[in-house]
Parts: C-alpha cells; sequence; structure tokens
C-alpha cells in the first residue's frame, strides 16, 4: 500500500492523517495521485506523514506541489507533519522548504 490513512482521522472534523509508507518516486506516484484524490473529495485538512520515505525523485516533489496547489485551489489545509531526512535534504535543495507548513499536528 503506498499510503495509509490513520485510523485517528476523523470526518465529521475534516482532519485526513496520511502516512505515506513507501518511496515517493515516478514508479508510485499515479497510484499515489489516485489514493490522494478520493481523499480529496471527503476531508477539509490533510496532514501528511513523511518519515518513512526514503526516497525521493523530482517526480515525488512534483506530487507535493500538485497536491498542495489542489489543497489550495479547493480551500482546505495541508500540513507536512514530519519529513524524513531524504524529503528534507530534497526540499530544501529544490527551495520549497518554506513553501509548505511543516510541523506538528493540527
Amino acid at each position: 500500500m503506498a499510503l495509509e490513512i490513520e485510523d485517528n482521522s476523523i470526518k465529521t472534523e475534516g482532519l485526513c492523517s496520511v502516512v505515506f509508507d513507501e518511496d515517493l518516486t515516478i514508479y508510485a506516484i499515479e497510484a499515489l495521485k489516485q489514493e490522494m484524490s478520493k481523499a480529496l473529495e471527503t476531508y477539509k485538512r490533510f496532514e501528511l506523514n513523511l518519515a518513512s520515505v526514503e526516497e525521493i525523485d523530482s517526480a515525488g516533489i512534483q506530487l507535493l506541489l500538485g497536491l498542495q496547489r489542489e489543497i489550495k485551489c479547493q480551500d482546505k489545509e495541508l500540513k507536512l507533519t514530519v519529513m524524513s531526512a531524504p524529503v528534507t535534504k530534497l526540499m530544501k535543495m529544490y527551495g520549497l522548504i518554506e513553501s509548505f507548513e511543516i510541523g506538528e499536528k493540527m
């Protein structure tokens, strides 16, 4: 499974806590995009836990940017709660750390 919606997600409050438990590479992007599209229909706030992501490439960054753009267009909220070292490194390399809300859970 590419991502897991945690049990603490609360539909009535519109909060979706998502754990990405695989790499964010070109090989996994299409499945991740489809799974997140389903969640976008149901929830208003999203917390992404990227702590288990061991490998990320430019396609993974594009997925995060596209997800962020879609969430903002729908007037919803996105927070990256935890990022692995590879995710943090690539986000810094692309100058994107300041573009995302990063920190503790909502």
